[in-house]
């Protein structure tokens, strides 16, 4: 199954509109993220000047929760499927991180949370 990105549609709770600045901040921490990223355990995984990007944990599903924030406020939501986590092939590694840095910016754009579902086959 290829992956999918979703727009789930829900405002992010306590969303923060970065200015040009930030925004800046925001890309910068978002390219930062790598494929072992996604496997880690809670905790900020990166940061670049205002932004971080953090990993929130798992859901029951063992989908991982990432997002970028600035202070106590999110700018943007992500929630990588539990079959995306499971990638051996680098190439496919290095496309699930670019997709995962995309949908970070297409939820940064819209103010919703997103999910990156499937894998690569």
């Amino acid at each position: 199954m290829p992956l999918h990105r979703v727009n789930t549609g829900r405002v992010i709770p306590g969303i923060v509109i970065p200015n040009t600045a930030q925004r800046a901040d925001c890309q910068n921490v978002m390219a930062m993220l790598d494929y072992a990223d996604i496997g880690r355990g809670a905790g900020t995984l990166h940061t670049s000047g205002v932004a971080r990007l953090d990993m929130q944990g798992r859901t029951a599903a063992g989908d991982a929760n990432l997002q970028v924030q600035i202070g106590g406020g999110t700018v943007s939501a992500l929630l990588v499927s539990n079959t995306a986590q499971h990638e051996t092939n680098h190439q496919n590694q290095v496309g699930v991180a670019n997709a995962a840095i995309g949908t970070l910016n297409q939820s940064m754009d819209s103010g919703t949370i997103w999910h990156l579902n499937g894998s690569i086959p």
